[in-house]
């Protein structure tokens, strides 16, 4: 089931109307049919609303978002192959859960401001869903689960909302310490709720403590950042100021741009204290200032610093690159990103781009294929994000190439059904019925997924489809 409600796509999948459905019986011991038929209207729309919050603030940042409603809520998609600035991703967490909230506001305003049976002399707390009858119990219940799941959504426990906000504040070289309090969170929230008898939020956080021993499991601490690749130029920089600009770089991975300017600023005043000059070092001190400038959106001054560091050696394809990006000289651009990819530059801040670019320009198999070919160095969801480009734009064997590359390190039931889907859509259907059986193994139980699958209407054919999974 599926629509389109504000320019964004919205699907339902079938367990989401039945877990709704057995989470409103479960409430307490009440099987009346029309307060159950309440609570999964209450709940549809709840879900969708801050599903919406989530997408709206996903188009403020020029990208395309839609939304799956499914049997653990609801999940916001929007294709992005570089993350979003750390900020843009703490915005578009917290907009689901305060969405939620401006819209049990209005519930409070529309109850109090409406005619009301109830005194008001009782007090205005009094007041709220005192309603009698079926709608006062509806508004009972949108309170509750607009305000109470929100605050809920917002602990610090991945995947909730409240975890993307700590992921995002804390950055990428902090994986590993966002994990372990994601954890110490779900677990101290599991505990809390199974001693009130709430189960369903304690297997939530039960999941949630799952998930971070996994992500702990496979994460190492990261000691260094990447050196940039460049050539050996004499004379050799000093020590003091190589961790000077190691430091900056660092700062500017983490977003602190005041460190940052600091620090760059630091190592070119430090070249006066040598004889020699330093050609290399007031590049790479450039290059940080002008991904500063671009960071806050100061093209020009970013342009500016480019041309400094011009003047010592060449300056960061990358930042270059983006800079023309911006002023939409994208084919200049590509050009540039081109050349560096030949060279052996193969950075997210090259590659990304230049896929980008691609798909922008049609050319979806050739982004599909450079994706592709770093497939090792792509995050699991960027991965799945350029296979499910590829597949959009019927570029079926890259997005099952790419499928398969993730199903071989994540063994997910879904990433082996999706490459069963991409095999099938490409006219392999021997390899579609084996990562059909390979998804079957890790897991995959939607019967009715795969029959109504219009993917897998080859396999269908033949009773094929039968063999491995057989008629819902």
């Amino acid at each position: 089931m599926g629509f389109r409600l504000f320019g964004v796509d919205v699907e339902i999948h079938f367990t989401f109307w039945l877990t709704t459905l057995l989470f409103g019986t479960g409430m307490g011991a009440n099987l009346d049919p029309v307060l159950v038929g309440i609570w999964v209207v209450v709940v549809f729309i709840s879900v969708l609303v801050h599903e919406l919050g989530h997408a709206i603030a996903v188009k403020r940042y020029g990208l395309e978002p839609a939304i799956r409603l499914h049997g653990m809520g609801g999940t916001t998609h929007y294709r992005v192959l570089l993350n979003l600035p750390r900020r843009a991703e703490i915005i578009i967490s917290l907009a689901g859960p305060f969405a939620g909230f401006l819209f049990g506001a209005l519930i409070i305003a529309v109850d109090v401001l409406a005619p009301h049976s109830q005194p008001h002399q009782l007090g205005l707390l009094h007041t709220i869903g005192a309603r009698p009858g079926l709608l006062g119990h509806a508004i009972r219940q949108l309170l509750y689960v607009n305000f109470f799941w929100g605050f809920i959504n917002l602990i610090p426990v991945l995947p909730l909302d409240g975890g993307h906000v700590l992921e995002a504040a804390l950055g990428p070289r902090r994986a590993r310490l966002t994990s372990i309090i994601s954890l110490v969170a779900a677990v101290v929230a599991a505990a809390a709720f199974v001693a009130i008898g709430m189960w369903w939020a304690a297997f939530i956080f039960g999941m949630g403590a799952f998930h971070a021993v996994r992500r702990l499991q496979s994460e190492d601490p990261v000691d260094e950042l990447p050196e940039r690749r460049a050539a050996p130029r004499e004379p050799p920089i000093p020590g003091e100021i190589i961790a000077k600009l190691r430091a900056a770089r660092r700062a500017l991975e983490d977003e602190d741009l005041v460190q940052a300017t600091l620090l760059a600023n630091e190592s070119v005043r430090m070249t006066g204290d040598y004889e020699q000059p330093l050609p290399r070092v007031k590049v790479e001190a450039y290059d940080v200032l002008g991904w500063v400038a671009q960071l806050r959106g100061d093209i020009d001054e970013a342009a500016r610093w480019i041309k400094a560091a011009q003047q010592h050696g060449t300056p960061d394809a990358a930042l270059m690159s983006a800079v023309l990006i911006a002023r939409g000289e994208t084919r200049e651009a590509r050009k540039l990103l081109e050349q560096a990819r030949a060279t052996g530059d193969d950075r997210k801040e090259i590659v990304g781009p230049l896929i980008q670019i691609l798909i922008a320009e049609g050319e979806v198999a050739r982004a599909a294929a450079i994706a592709f070919d770093i497939v090792e160095s792509l995050s699991d969801d960027d991965a799945r994000r350029m296979a499910d480009i590829a597949f959009t734009a019927r570029a079926f064997d890259w997005s099952a190439r790419l499928f398969e590359a993730v199903f071989q390190r994540t063994g997910a039931a879904d990433d082996a059904y999706q490459t069963a889907r991409a095999h099938a859509a490409d006219g392999s259907n021997d390899r579609a019925l084996d990562y059909l059986a390979r998804a079957v193994s890790a897991g995959f139980s939607d019967r009715a997924r795969a029959w109504s699958d219009a993917a897998l209407e080859p396999l269908r054919a033949g009773h094929k489809l039968e063999t491995v999974v057989p008629r819902p």
